[in-house]
């Protein structure tokens, strides 16, 4: 009998531990009579299961960085985006649902607003290629020229994830962007514990949109929405609410994010950081 009561209460601490695993400690747990109609984009490193003597190689920070010349004898005037999205990532457990559907929406609005944007989907998202197409993009970002950053994917304590698992940290971004002159960038993260993106990439001219703090997560919608939930509110903010300027866009979907969330009982923390002047159309 103590051997059966062994076994009984060791599965329910494996139900339990289960059940906790994909969300925060900020977070709540959806309760067991509802169905969750959406799922949790967590921290990839709590699905890492590689040693960490080889997850230390996978670190791309700003040592790694180089140091970017803007092209300004480019003609000027233009309008240069990079959209990423990864829902396939290398294995099959640490795969996402609409990442690739956010950039393809994202792709969609920026070329609709005039933008040459170049993309990078699921496992063409290397290291190798972000690093290339950033670098690139932080040439383009001159005077003149308008800039626009998409990125939708894994976070992790301040780092997106690449479809071959490397950890692309926020200062290296700052540094890839140090030399950038363009008064005029947006950049946009649907990810989780993506925060620090907003702090380091902050600079005149620029306004970054993040669907979480250093702590919560994002989340990938259901199939109505097709979208994580805080790009899912940006889209119908320019598509249907016709929204011209970026900066309401974001409120709009910082606020419908929140009252999902609410609905759905568990924690968000969208926002975004406008240190541009006037108001930012696309």
């Amino acid at each position: 009998m103590k051997t059966q009561n062994w076994i009984k209460y060791a599965l329910m601490a494996l139900a339990l531990g289960a059940m906790f695993q994909s969300c925060s400690k900020d977070e709540e747990v959806v309760p067991n009579n509802q169905e969750p109609t959406f799922t949790v984009r967590p921290d990839f490193a709590t699905l890492d299961t590689r040693p960490e003597s080889v997850i230390s190689q996978f670190q791309v920070t700003e040592k790694d960085a180089i140091d970017v010349k803007p092209m300004e004898n480019t003609s000027k005037g233009a309008k240069y985006a990079l959209v990423i999205g990864i829902s396939d990532y290398s294995g099959t457990s640490s795969d996402l649902q609409y990442c690739d559907d956010d950039a393809t929406d994202w792709k969609a609005r920026l070329q609709a607003e005039g933008y040459t944007v170049t993309v990078l989907l699921d496992r063409n998202a290397t290291k190798a290629a972000i690093e290339a197409a950033v670098a690139t993009l932080a040439s383009q970002s001159v005077a003149g020229n308008e800039i626009a950053f998409c990125y939708s994917g894994h976070g992790s304590r301040g780092n997106i994830v690449t479809t071959d698992l490397y950890y692309i940290n926020n200062s290296w971004f700052k540094t890839m962007f140090s030399n950038a002159t363009s008064t005029k960038m947006m950049f946009c993260f649907d990810a989780c514990q993506i925060g620090a993106m907003a702090t380091a990439l902050n600079a005149n001219g620029r306004v970054i949109a993040v669907a979480s703090n250093k702590n919560v997560y994002s989340y990938d919608g259901d199939a109505t929405m097709k979208n994580g939930v805080f790009t899912y509110y940006q889209m119908i903010g320019f598509d249907q609410l016709n929204y011209t300027y970026l900066e309401p866009d974001c409120q709009y979907a910082i606020d419908q994010m929140k009252i999902w969330a609410s609905a759905n009982k568990v924690r968000v923390a969208p926002s975004y950081v406008d240190s541009y002047s006037g108001n930012f159309d696309l």
